[in-house]
């Protein structure tokens, strides 16, 4: 049980890294999800996916820089979300400030098991 709890946070960054590069890339593939899509944001979803598999990595081998590069993950879809909400309100879909906000949670729940397992 101790083991699965010192991976569950490179689990949890793998699949919402996962569940990214999955939506982005049907979106850039031509689906069409039936509510509006602002043009850049598929394109971050995607590239900002794959990026989440390098501290999802980082967090399964217990690297020094699993924190470091999990903060910056945060950070990053956290300003993205305040974007969606300050710029783009009237533009952007439900569905993706949802989304947008599921990833923020997620990784405040990754951050919260960093924090308790030290």
């Amino acid at each position: 049980m101790n083991a699965l709890l010192a991976k569950l946070p490179s689990i949890l960054a793998f699949l919402v890294g996962a569940m990214s590069i999955f939506a982005g890339g049907m979106v850039l593939r031509g689906w069409q999800p039936g509510y509006n899509v602002l043009s850049w944001l598929p394109v971050y979803n995607f590239i900002v996916g794959l990026l989440t598999l390098i501290p999802a990595y980082l967090l399964w081998v217990g690297s020094r820089y699993a924190t470091a590069a999990s903060i910056v993950t945060f950070t990053l879809h956290a300003l993205v979300l305040v974007l969606l909400f300050a710029v783009f309100r009237g533009q952007v879909a439900t569905q993706s400030i949802g989304a947008m906000s599921f990833r923020v949670a997620t990784w405040i729940v990754i951050l919260a098991l960093l924090w308790f397992r030290r």
